[in-house]
């Protein structure tokens, strides 16, 4: 029988076991930096202690895979040096919470704003009341001004919010920003079920070309988010019942951005669940089609098939 001995307190341990019983540390083999082979010498903000590289942080990457029932991926992609997404995904049953949120790069701490915000809302999302989640998540993120590293004062940590309750055929969603809901039917193009609160949005709404407006540099320039300079700002909401079987879709634009036609984003939906089988192999396809296609934004989807109850 082979044995180890625990690195915190040299106690021999039988190899395999994931605890040691004497100290309760992990007996994981610590990771190595890639760049230098140090074993664990990756220290809690992603930099390797020995040579001073970033190695790579926890959010970097990371799935939530509830089989049959949903899934999502957050990843940083190829272009930005942290993940700034955050994503919360529960299920209960036949009931289903999910928040995507993506921290606006321009503030300061934009990755500790959108993981505020997703932990808020997520707590309050069992309620089914999607627009008090999200005042919620809001009320939190204005609130990271008080604590912490000083700076936040001066560039208020700001996000983006897209959350939605599925109660089995019944799905609510609400946004502040330009993260996105789309309803992907099992045949056709998807439905956005979100509207952005963009610069484009609102020139197009009080008549501008939509093709000029959307070349414009300032297109995708966010008109209201969270945060404590957002001012008074309400989520905007919606709820339907499912008609026929298809999937929910919440994503970030480091996803859409590369999906704008609404029957090219659903196409791809449709051909990663078909290629890969399974939702989180579905949603790992869907991050990795951004990142092939450029990777310049972070990455997050999270997908929940939904289905109309049987009727009586």
């Amino acid at each position: 029988m082979t044995m180890t001995d625990c690195a915190s307190c040299a106690d021999e341990r039988t190899a395999g076991m994931a605890f040691c019983e004497s100290c309760g540390q992990s007996l994981a083999p610590e990771p190595e930096c890639p760049h230098c082979g140090t074993p664990g010498g990756v220290g809690a903000d992603g930099y390797c202690e020995h040579c001073g590289m970033l190695a790579g942080r926890e959010r970097d990457h990371l799935e939530t895979d509830c089989g049959a029932t949903a899934a999502a991926v957050t990843d940083r992609g190829l272009r930005h040096h942290r993940n700034e997404d955050a994503m919360w995904l529960a299920t209960r049953g036949s009931e289903i919470d999910v928040v995507v949120s993506d921290g606006v790069s321009s503030s300061f701490d934009p990755d500790v704003a959108s993981l505020t915000a997703v932990q808020a809302a997520g707590a309050l999302l069992p309620s089914g009341d999607v627009a008090a989640a999200i005042q919620a998540a809001q009320v939190a993120v204005a609130g990271l001004t008080a604590e912490g590293d000083p700076r936040r004062q001066a560039s208020n940590p700001a996000c983006t919010i897209v959350a939605a309750a599925v109660r089995g055929d019944a799905v609510t969603v609400g946004w502040i920003g330009d993260s996105r809901a789309y309803w992907v039917p099992e045949v056709g193009p998807a439905e956005q079920l979100t509207e952005d609160d963009s610069w484009a949005t609102h020139v197009i709404a009080l008549g501008a070309d939509p093709e000029q407006a959307m070349r414009d540099p300032k297109a995708h320039a966010i008109t209201a988010w969270l945060g404590a300079d957002a001012g008074k700002v309400a989520p905007r909401t919606g709820e339907f019942v499912v008609g026929d079987a298809g999937h929910l879709v919440l994503c970030s634009d480091g996803l859409w951005n590369y999906l704008t036609d609404p029957a090219a984003f659903a196409a791809a939906v449709r051909e990663g669940l078909r290629e890969q089988g399974t939702l989180i192999s579905a949603a790992r396809w869907l991050a990795d089609y951004a990142n092939t296609a450029g990777g310049h934004d972070n990455i997050t989807v999270a997908l929940i098939p939904v289905t109309p109850l049987p009727k009586d």
